[in-house]
């Protein structure tokens, strides 16, 4: 593991022993923080215990899991993964059926992928209103789903909560198996990630949330910082510690972000300010072309000395596509995904199958290891593995075939006409499939602020900061004009995100005109958040 020396504030955060909760800034660390204090606890546990990681990503959560693993580390039967990943794997799928009548094979689906007999069940609470008290009104619903193999996805933290409650058998086995559970980016917790988060400690396991309030971005979501916040007040039974040096960006970037946030956040005198604003004249096209030579110029000024280390940042995903379509240098666009008729879980297998065969650092291990997999012999492991590494050299023309025998394999049966229709679809389409492909080394990624969450680049463009759009304005009835700006904080927390992105250097990009998410050309009015409490950019003149 690389040497690694904690400051003050995370020795104190390393050593704590208790049930504690971790405010982290960015940049400050909290990844180093987390895998010394796994580190730390494994070494001292049998063969057969371990600690729980959850992470709100795949890639953050690999990210700890290879910190934590550096050097050869044996972290025993430790868990790595995003909260479903772990509701799935260690408690619905082995142990809800000593509740709930299901079949051998059970499989994920979102609500508009259930039968309509199973949806009319719903109660007529919301299920994003569902709580820990009100769970029974929806058995019927839960208990028609798992019947028919389904779980539904949107109710996967309220099952595994139900079965927790219920199952001695799981709760003996969570105590035996872990002794600690961690959870990053805390801000970001639904009510049953953060019931289950509290009987878990409630069942002897140390517990341990780290997480943001100014990082809280996923309000659409039914996601907030409120959870975390509940766990720092006195009395919540959780030793409470702060992490406030961002190790990562240049202290002008640092003091800027700050000082959006907080109106009395000095800002030191410099003659180095790192926070730039560019006004383009014309729309986002024009902020494309203006790019190909600004981007270059900027890397030699601030010794970039790769183009994966520059990003290109915007609030909407139409105004990414804009932008990388006038580009001429090298780029790559994060996207959506280019499933969208499939049913969610074969949707999410196509993907990975797929990512298979353009990325050779993928193995077919982790999808033969995935959750709720059907258990296999070991001559029936190697078929899967050679189907599963087929679909990385067969020919195009093949591909569908392949994709489609691989993932009968994985999934234990046939998947649906309408995946496979889609499939073929998908795999017929060079723009659908390019979604899937990795980035090449040396290329610009354009991306959404909200996928840029927990990334890092040395040369940030944070474009889309305009009026109307971060923030959004509503028009309530009865408002007579007022400007009313919706999700303030939200939008205020996205943009502080944005720029805490970059490590040497972050522009501000806005431009006399604007094309929104319905091809209308508007006025390009600058965000209201531009130059918030004093926080103010140096222009670019050129």
């Amino acid at each position: 593991m690389a040497t690694f020396t904690p400051s003050a504030e995370q020795a104190q955060a390393i050593q704590c022993a208790s049930d504690m909760v971790i405010v982290a800034r960015p940049g400050s660390g909290k990844t180093s923080v987390l895998s010394c204090k796994v580190r730390n606890l494994v070494s001292g546990l049998r063969r057969h215990q371990g600690i729980i990681a959850i992470s709100f990503t795949n890639k953050a959560s690999d990210e700890l899991e290879s910190r934590c693993k550096a050097d050869a580390f044996d972290m025993k039967s430790s868990f790595f993964g995003t909260i479903d990943d772990f509701c799935l794997r260690e408690i619905v799928f082995p142990f809800a059926r000593q509740l709930i009548p299901m079949p051998a094979t059970v499989k994920t689906a979102k609500l508009r992928e259930l039968p309509e007999a199973v949806v009319d069940s719903l109660p007529a609470t919301p299920i994003q209103d569902g709580t820990i008290a009100n769970t029974a009104e929806f058995m019927p619903f839960l208990q028609a789903a798992l019947a028919q193999g389904l779980v539904p996805l949107e109710a996967v933290g309220m099952i595994a909560c139900y079965v927790v409650e219920h199952s001695p058998a799981c709760r003996n086995y969570l105590v035996a198996r872990y002794c600690s559970v961690y959870i990053d980016e805390y801000q970001d917790s639904g009510y049953f990630q953060h019931q289950l988060f509290l009987k878990l400690k409630s069942l002897g396991l140390t517990a341990v949330a780290v997480g943001d309030s100014d990082q809280s971005i996923y309000g659409f979501a039914h996601k907030d910082s409120r959870h975390l916040m509940a766990l720092t007040v006195p009395g919540s039974g959780f030793a409470y510690f702060a992490i406030t040096t961002n190790f990562r960006s240049h202290p002008s970037i640092n003091d800027f972000a700050l000082r959006l946030l907080d109106p009395n956040h000095p800002i030191a005198p410099t003659s180095d300010m790192r926070v730039l604003i560019k006004t383009v004249d014309g729309d986002q096209r024009a902020i494309g072309a203006w790019l190909n030579t600004a981007i270059p110029q900027l890397m030699r000024v601030y010794q970039v000395i790769s183009a994966s280390r520059v990003a290109i940042l915007c609030r909407h995903q139409h105004s990414a596509r804009l932008i990388a379509d006038h580009l001429g240098l090298a780029h790559y666009l994060v996207e959506e995904s280019p499933f969208q008729t499939a049913p969610a879980a074969e949707a999410s297998l196509f993907s990975d199958v797929l990512k298979l065969r353009f990325d050779q650092q993928l193995t077919a291990e982790a999808l033969i290891e995935r959750p709720g997999a059907p258990k296999l012999a070991a001559n029936e492991r190697r078929m899967l593995r050679r189907a599963l590494l087929n679909c990385r050299s067969c020919l195009d023309s093949d591909l569908v075939a392949t994709v489609l025998n691989a993932a009968t394999g994985l999934m234990g049966q046939q998947p649906s006409a309408e995946g496979a229709m889609e499939l073929g679809v998908v795999c017929g389409d060079p723009d659908k499939l390019r979604r899937l492909k990795s980035p090449s080394r040396d290329a610009v990624q354009i991306m959404t602020l909200h996928k840029a969450k927990g990334l890092e680049f040395d040369l940030v463009f944070h474009a889309d900061l305009y009026d109307h759009v971060i923030p959004t304005r509503s028009y309530p009835a009865g408002s007579y004009g007022q400007v009313i700006f919706e999700n303030e904080a939200q939008c205020l927390n996205l943009h502080y995100v944005g720029i805490t992105r970059a490590i040497e250097a972050c522009v501000l990009m806005t431009s006399s005109f604007r094309i929104n998410g319905q091809g209308a050309v508007k006025n390009g009015a600058p965000s209201q958040l531009i130059g918030r409490n004093g926080a103010n950019a140096t222009p670019i003149v050129w």
